[in-house]
């Protein structure tokens, strides 16, 4: 991730992704697989909190 100059590149990423993801799924499963990312997110955030207060 340090390659990248700035965030744009990693917001573009997650944004052609998205649409990938979407074009075949339904509403309903867009919203599962939406909550699960999120919490996969949560999940990371809390892990990378964790090792830099153990630094």
């Amino acid at each position: 991730m340090q390659n990248c100059n700035s965030g744009n590149e990693l917001v573009l990423l997650a944004s052609i992704i998205a649409i990938i993801i979407s074009e075949n799924i339904s509403a309903e499963d867009l919203s599962i697989l939406s909550s699960l990312f999120c919490a996969i997110g949560d999940n990371l955030a809390i892990i990378a909190s964790k090792r830099t207060m153990n630094l």
